[in-house]
């Protein structure tokens, strides 16, 4: 397998095995998983702390070293990898488990959207609150698209930093 893939997928099932890890942990800790582990606070690092080993492994392993577009190509894979896997443990849980975290999450977001009802109301009229709150009664599979576009949107933030700052400089052609 090319090490541009290779990289990006051992290290994006290394997080995921502590994305699960901290599943076991939250429900152990009587938690909810699916409102704690969407946590950006938790994601966002996690993702960037292996977004960097997978770039890194390959910078240092490839005789060449590392380009921009490499590092770029690195972190999309990661990305896109490592929300392939966060989608199917979060689908495994409320589907294969069946568990109610879902149910709990749902309730969240409508209680906070019945909260903030007069803000809501005042910028987008009482149709379009109305339309706010039956969105806030969704399926798990629009929880799981919702959280999974979160993480493709850190990873595309995450990445072009990253590969700039681990790219290396062109070697010099005699």
């Amino acid at each position: 397998m090319n090490l541009l893939v290779k990289s990006p997928l051992r290290f994006s099932l290394i997080a995921i095995f502590f994305v699960v890890l901290m599943f076991f942990i939250l429900i152990f800790l009587d938690k909810n998983p699916v409102i704690y582990g969407s946590n950006i606070i938790f994601i966002g690092p996690l993702m960037a702390i292996f977004l960097f080993f997978s770039i890194k492994v390959f910078r240092d392993t490839n005789p060449d070293g590392l380009r921009f577009w490499q590092g770029f190509s690195i972190g999309i894979l990661y990305t896109l990898f490592f929300t392939l896997f966060y989608s199917i443990v979060l689908w495994m849980d409320g589907s294969v488990f069946d568990t109610d975290h879902f149910d709990e999450y749902r309730e969240m977001i409508v209680e906070k959207i019945v909260a903030g009802r007069e803000m809501l109301v005042d910028k987008m009229g009482e149709d379009g609150y109305q339309d706010y709150l039956r969105s806030g009664e969704s399926s798990n599979a629009r929880i799981i698209g919702s959280l999974a576009f979160n993480n493709i949107l850190i990873g595309i933030l995450i990445t072009p930093l990253v590969s700039l700052f681990m790219r290396t400089s062109e070697p010099k052609r005699l």
